[in-house]
């Protein structure tokens, strides 16, 4: 699914109501991501099953690591918590939106033909891929602009994997 607002991710989806929100304002250290990762298994812990934690985990750690690389300083993690799923949202200070692939299919499509006109081969590079698993793994994404920057959302219904 291409990105799309978080309005209509949550018109989308059946989440349902809201049942708890925790929002978290980080700066980049070595130790962030393995934090990132338990605070998510423990938030999540007894609401699915392991499956669709390890997909919301590996989802927050490769929008935190592209935050990081790219937002231009601190990031916020926002997990809201619903009866039904989870939304999780990374917020960075970089403004540009358009960056972010409006279908990630033709991404993956223009990759492999740069790829194969930089390398002459058909290898794909080994970075830049984290919005593929973005898109594998959430029940859907978006990116908006925020206040302090843009905000990408993921959500996950938590009745089990998309992968």
């Amino acid at each position: 699914m291409p990105p799309t607002t978080a309005a209509e991710l949550f018109r989308e989806l059946p989440l349902g109501p809201l049942v708890d929100h925790h929002s978290f304002a980080l700066t980049a250290s070595e130790k962030l991501l393995s934090w990132a990762r338990e605070t998510v298994r423990g938030l999540l812990h007894g609401r699915t099953d392991r499956d669709r934690i390890d997909d919301t985990v590996l989802v927050v750690t490769e929008l935190l690591t592209n935050a990081i690389r790219h937002g231009d300083g601190p990031v916020s993690l926002i997990l809201d918590l619903y009866e039904n799923g989870v939304t999780v949202g990374v917020v960075d200070r970089g403004r540009d939106t358009t960056v972010i692939p409006a279908d990630v299919v033709s991404l993956m499509a223009s990759s492999q033909e740069e790829a194969t006109a930089t390398t002459g081969g058909g290898h794909l590079p080994t970075s830049g891929r984290g919005l593929y698993l973005v898109n594998a793994f959430a029940n859907g994404w978006g990116v908006e602009p925020a206040r302090e920057g843009k905000v990408v959302i993921a959500a996950f219904c938590l009745s089990g994997s998309a992968a």
